[in-house]
């Protein structure tokens, strides 16, 4: 008997024959050490949990999510061309006013009684928002900046040039004294984000952090150091997002994703099946960066049109997402709200959220797909007698589809050939609600030289849950011969 060697962290590799698995819509969670009754300890055990799915919070007369803010008890959503506002139950107030341009924008708000709120559309301008309209920003100075944040009373806005220009504090007004420069290597800015009581300014090739020293003229902060590593595209970074901020992650200009340490050089987390996909992206601009938590779980996500991979700060592993029928995953822009983790929708004008409660997507199936990696004879191949896998069973749901909800089902696969090439589906039950089923394939022929994996899939709208599986050359004693 073998163990089949699942992985905690998806590997694709360059190549299918180089992989040591994938997670797909399913992440591996670490469970408590036994203790047996010989007092030692055993390894702690995995279980590998299917994603969280997606439900609808609230549909909009608008389309081409930009993304939004919460202010106090109003979340402000950008549309292409337009804005929004919506109530805690969903409710979408369009307002007045253009809001120009269809890309991904900025927000921040200050900390008046009645608060100020700006946006900054990257290739369009800055704008003022009001619970009732949108418009140009009005100060005299403001220019054509790139983004805009929020930190000790400022805003706090980037230029293409390098400029970094605080407003007044508290206040939408603009002294054009009240600016700096980032001048420690040619390039401009993308972004800059306040972070751990820092501002953290970042260009193509370099990042600055600025210190508050409440400088009595001039620009209010002082530079601290330089970041070795600038930021590959403007919307690759996240994690000082309120509600999240448990660590500030970009796309670097190496293609390898980052996390701020508080030193020159931040702390490289990617691995390089990943940093070879970031490195084929020919338009940077386009991949994105957002957060959520689910289930204990904060996840920084990396996304694009051509993959989607997920960062888990709690184990620093991997996995992959991607929609039904789709390459990557629908979900885009990570904002905390209402006790939720809102985001826009490519499929649709409408925000939904990550609901760990929902294992489908919007009403469409959510995959859960395990590939493992081989287990290995190498050159010898190996009969396959029997072959079980360690689901939680009887997880139908009564109340769901029927049958494919109320008696769900995992499809279970094989590759001989390194992946090249995948069998036909053998289906096996996971068990009607509070029944008990095992999950065991016979009888599937001899391994290649390279020798076997397995993938495991599952779409039914229902809890799932896989503690490991063997293979063995052997059939038990009540297997039917």
């Amino acid at each position: 008997m073998s163990s089949i060697p699942f992985p905690l962290s998806s590997t694709p590799g360059a190549s299918t024959q180089e992989s040591a698995g994938r997670l797909i819509n399913c992440y591996a969670e670490p469970l408590g050490a036994v203790v047996q009754a010989d007092k030692k300890t055993a390894p702690p055990k995995v279980v590998w949990r299917k994603s969280p799915g997606l439900s609808l919070f609230g549909a909009s007369a608008n389309s081409g999510f930009r993304g939004a803010l919460l202010v106090d008890n109003t979340l402000y959503a950008a549309w292409s061309g337009k804005a929004s506002r919506y109530s805690s139950a969903g409710t979408e107030t369009t307002l007045t006013g253009t809001l120009n341009g269809t890309e991904k924008v900025f927000w921040a708000r200050n900390n008046k009684t009645t608060p100020d709120v700006v946006c900054v559309a990257p290739g369009t301008g800055a704008f003022t928002v009001t619970p009732s309209a949108v418009s140009s920003f009005a100060a005299v100075g403001i220019g054509a900046p790139n983004s805009v944040s929020f930190m000790d009373s400022y805003f706090l806005f980037t230029y293409g040039d390098g400029s970094i220009q605080a407003s007044g504090q508290n206040d939408v007004t603009i002294n054009t004294l009240d600016r700096t420069k980032a001048q420690s290597k040619p390039g401009g800015l993308y972004r800059g984000i306040p972070f751990n009581g820092q501002y953290v300014a970042l260009g193509p090739n370099f990042g600055e952090v600025y210190t508050n020293t409440a400088n009595p003229t001039g620009f209010p902060f002082t530079r601290s150091y330089v970041l070795q590593r600038g930021l590959i595209g403007p919307y690759a970074v996240a994690g000082q997002e309120d509600g999240f901020g448990s660590a500030l992650i970009w796309v670097a200009d190496d293609n390898s994703v980052v996390m701020a340490n508080g030193t020159p050089i931040p702390t490289k987390i990617s691995p390089p099946d990943l940093e070879r996909l970031i490195s084929r992206v020919a338009d940077k601009t386009t991949l994105e960066a957002s957060v959520y938590i689910s289930g204990g779980h904060p996840k920084w996500v990396i996304k694009c049109p051509a993959f989607c991979w997920e960062f888990d700060l709690g184990s620093q592993k991997w996995n992959e997402r991607s929609s039904y029928l789709g390459t990557t995953w629908r979900a885009v822009s990570g904002t905390y709200a209402y006790g939720k983790w809102l985001t826009g929708d490519t499929a649709g004008g409408r925000l939904i959220y990550v609901d760990d409660l929902n294992y489908s997507e919007m009403g469409n199936p959510l995959q859960f797909i395990l590939e493992s990696g081989p287990v290995l004879n190498f050159p010898h191949k190996t009969k396959v007698a029997r072959a079980d896998f360690n689901f939680v069973t009887g997880v139908g749901n009564s109340l769901g589809s029927d049958p494919t909800d109320t008696e769900p089902q995992v499809g279970i696969s094989w590759s001989d050939d390194g992946g090249l090439s995948w069998c036909s589906e053998i289906v096996r039950s996971l068990g009607r609600q509070a029944t008990q089923v095992t999950v065991t394939v016979l009888r599937t022929g001899m391994t290649g030289a390279q020798g076997r994996r397995w993938r495991l899939r599952v779409s039914a709208n229902v809890y799932v849950a896989f503690m490991g599986g063997t293979q063995s050359t052997t059939l038990q004693r009540s297997d039917p011969k």
